[in-house]
């Protein structure tokens, strides 16, 4: 299971939208849709990603196509903090906790 953050959902919501006006309604599908698989892979099997030691001890990252999935471990599922695109300077977008 995972949940996401405030700015997780927003995260979401922007990827949507552009992905919508900007490819059309099945390839935004599509794409959300693999996300969503990513997103479920990482509930279940949590340390496939990366330990993001340089930003934060207890920060992960997986990338997912076009972007990366940020979040943290938790006893009974994770936590997703961010999806950000792969060229957006993370340092700026993830606050330190």
């Amino acid at each position: 299971m995972y949940k996401l953050s405030k700015l997780a959902e927003h995260d979401f919501a922007k990827i949507t939208r552009y992905s919508l006006i900007n490819f059309g309604a099945q390839k935004a599908s599509d794409y959300l849709l693999s996300l969503e698989n990513a997103l479920l892979r990482l509930a279940t099997s949590p340390l496939i990603g990366k330990k993001c030691t340089a930003i934060d001890t207890t920060l992960m990252s997986f990338p997912h196509q076009q972007h990366t999935i940020f979040y943290r471990v938790r006893k009974n599922d994770i936590f997703v903090v961010r999806i950000l695109h792969q060229q957006m300077e993370t340092k700026l977008h993830i606050s330190y906790n």
